[in-house]
């Protein structure tokens, strides 16, 4: 009978252990998160073995502590009750994980990252431990989404009546973990490193020498650092008749200065199975290894030689989304409003000349959007160091621009109606002429368009740049069709048509309420203006300005001195735009936030910052990019992110793009961009996580480390 109470606590005990040993996972979007234990029960004075489970959804993946060429390593923040202690993430080697030129390193199937959780000897509790923690992620496919979950995990501390085992459902993952977790590299491994950086030879060389090496047929590095080697690049390798190892790889193309120790993976696949060492490399002399020693090409069938990489259609889908969502950019809504006016005019219309007009928007946007290209890929070809929105960068030109706009915001006031047909308003798009005005309003709307770069928008212009000029251009004219398929499909689909509200008096009160936005808009470009030269630019511009609406008060009006006046006046103001006071830049700071929470970005200051093991947000802006402006302040401004920033000792370096900088263009280059903005945080030396282009507060901290 002494026996019944004993039965009766074991059973009670195993109950509560089943209960309370792991929490339900936690599903978000295209991940699966859930901490789990080796065992059943915690052990007093001793380490533990816990670790955070990810399953990625079919065809996305989450990344190693360096993601590669982009991406966010895996974080998570503990909440432990007193006497508990748990240690840093470990990493199984990873795997890489492509689209088109860009390569990544993490996991695409279950992971676990095992931690060390040390319980201290003294404590003592009948109640099981509750174990919380915080994990933040970033999983990718063809686009990435921040994600977070809050855990869970109770277990009871070991016992007489209850002493625990090894918990049978996460045993094979912890044991197959295990065996990808990097091990110390043999004690006779001689390690050496070399970085060459001539005009035709830019490349780190690893030589190993040691036994155990194996045969070394194919093999991976993963380099702890982020700016040491090309991610995309292939690894040549010799081995020697007494079993060393050399290995070769080309630099990064943002590679700063060779570091004191080159440290990584070294994974190697052969007939035993992969094995994966964690080496640490110090400066000597490595041979190179010659490129013949790279692995043969597969070959291709000879007319597939042209055919853009495997990625193309998937850019294409980019650049097409990118230019659809310009139509709610900012920067965008005061011509496109324009042309909204014209299509509820035009329900009147046969079928036939709504598609006309339709066709001849998307003429006028298309030919545009080639044009530009066109010019921005000769200048590159000549070696101009320009991007997405170079033409921003000249004060001229943003002149010029504040003239066009502040004349449409006149026009629409009813001061003057010269422009209707030009923008597509009122009768005239009944009449052929009016083709001629829907065509303007297309190459209208990328002008104003040129300055922004919307979602999905970066990565199809980077990579149009680095391709062939007809692969170029036809990306291009995808993102030219997806600004222009909305009214494109109003014109060939008349059931959307028809949802358009009817004609009436609505529409000269909404006609002259669009001016005030263009008033905005000039009101922008001035500021722009300012920011590139001084207050004299800016006032030059605003005495043309004076002469432009001089110019309208007189157009109506027939008599021979007011012609001659009217001529004059906007001869004069074009004439402003060739002065000197606009022609010359000055320089000055960024336009951005005012305050000394950030310093100007350099190469030198980067590297002394990561040099000093700080954490560094870059942000990468200009005037003139109105999405970089809404970020500042709906984002950066916030108190939460000024907040984070200050608790975690955050270096902000902001790379001001509002003029021309060559050292800025080669930067966005090396990350694949062409335009602003763009947000990196260099953490733990790793390579950089980026941001997207659209930021919240919660996305800027969520990539942030956790607080020291």
């Amino acid at each position: 009978m002494r026996s019944a109470p004993y039965l009766l606590t074991s059973l009670t005990a195993l109950l509560l252990q089943a209960s309370t040993a792991s929490a339900a996972a936690v599903k978000t979007d295209h991940v699966e998160a859930e901490l789990v234990a080796e065992s059943t029960t915690l052990r007093a004075g001793a380490d533990n073995s816990l670790a955070l489970r990810l399953v990625p959804e079919a065809g996305w993946h989450v990344y190693w502590r360096n993601p590669g060429d982009s991406g966010l390593p895996t974080s998570i923040t503990w909440t432990l009750p007193d006497g508990l202690a748990a240690g840093d993430l470990q990493w199984p080697y990873p795997h890489r994980e492509t689209l088109g030129p860009i390569v990544n390193y993490g996991y695409s199937e279950q992971v676990l990252l095992p931690v060390t959780l040390t319980v201290a000897a003294d404590v003592v509790t009948p109640e099981p431990l509750l174990i919380r923690a915080k994990a933040k992620w970033l999983v990718c496919k063809d686009i990435c989404i921040p994600g977070s979950a809050d855990l869970e995990l109770q277990l009871p501390l070991a016992s007489e009546a209850n002493p625990g085992g090894i918990d049978e459902r996460w045993r094979e993952a912890f044991a197959n973990a295990r065996s990808e977790l990097p091990q110390p590299a043999p004690a006779d491994w001689q390690l050496r490193f070399q970085i060459r950086e001539t005009a035709d030879d830019k490349t780190l060389s690893l030589a190993i020498r040691g036994t155990g090496i194996g045969s070394a047929d194919d093999l991976a590095f993963f380099p702890y650092a982020s700016d040491l080697i090309n991610h995309s690049a292939s690894i040549r390798r010799v081995l020697d008749n007494d079993g060393n190892l050399r290995l070769s790889q080309t630099l990064s193309d943002y590679f700063v200065k060779a570091p004191a120790s080159v440290e990584g993976v070294l994974v190697i696949h052969d007939g035993g199975g992969d094995k994966a060492w964690e080496i640490s490399a110090t400066p000597g002399s490595v041979a190179p290894v010659p490129v013949s020693a790279e692995a043969p090409p597969k070959p291709v069938e000879s007319a597939a030689v042209l055919e853009p990489p495997p990625a193309y259609l998937l850019v294409l889908l980019f650049a097409l989304l990118g230019g659809l969502v310009l139509n709610l950019m900012p920067c965008v809504f005061p011509v496109l409003s324009i042309k909204a006016m014209s299509l509820v005019d035009a329900r009147g219309s046969t079928a036939g000349k709504q598609r006309s007009h339709a066709l001849a928007y998307t003429a006028g946007v298309l030919l545009s959007f080639l044009g530009l290209s066109g010019l921005l890929i000769a200048l590159r070809s000549s070696g101009a160091a320009i991007g997405w929105g170079f033409q921003l960068q000249h004060p001229g030109f943003v002149a010029a621009l504040a003239y066009l706009f502040f004349a449409m915001g006149l026009s629409l006031s009813g001061v003057v109606e010269f422009g209707t047909r030009l923008m597509g308003v009122g009768q005239s798009l009944a009449s052929a002429e009016g083709y001629r005005g829907s065509f303007f309003t297309g190459v209208l709307a990328v002008a104003v368009a040129s300055p922004c770069t919307a979602p999905f928008m970066g990565t199809a212009l980077g990579y149009a740049l680095s391709q062939p000029a007809h692969v170029a251009l036809t990306v291009f004219a995808a993102l030219g069709l997806g600004l222009a398929l909305p009214f494109l499909a109003i014109g060939f689909v008349p059931a959307l048509a028809k949802m358009l509200p009817r004609p009436g008096k609505w529409m000269e009160n909404f006609k002259q309420f669009m001016a005030f936005p263009l008033y905005l808009t000039t009101v922008w470009l001035l500021w722009v203006l300012g920011g590139l030269t001084d207050r004299n630019g800016m006032t030059l511009a605003l005495l043309g300005l004076t002469l432009i609406a001089f110019a309208l008060w007189l157009w109506n009006r027939s008599s021979g001195i007011a012609t001659v006046m009217k001529f004059a006046a906007i001869a004069a103001a074009l004439a402003l735009l060739a002065s000197p006071l606009l022609a010359k830049q000055v320089a000055g700071p960024a336009g951005g936030i005012a305050d000394t929470s950030h310093e100007p970005y350099s190469e030198a200051r980067l590297a002394e910052l990561r040099a000093e093991g700080r954490t560094v947000f870059v942000d990468f802006t200009a005037d003139w990019c109105i999405t970089c402006k809404v970020n500042e302040r709906v984002a950066l401004a916030s108190t939460d992110v000024r907040k984070a920033f200050a608790e975690r000792k955050v270096a902000w370096l902001v790379a001001d793009w509002t003029r021309e900088d060559p050292a800025i263009t080669a930067a966005l280059a090396r990350f694949g961009r062409n335009g602003v903005p763009l947000y990196l945080v260099y953490a733990d030396h790793a390579e950089p996580a980026v941001l997207p282009q659209l930021l919240t507060p919660d996305i800027v901290i969520s990539a942030l480390p956790a607080a020291p």
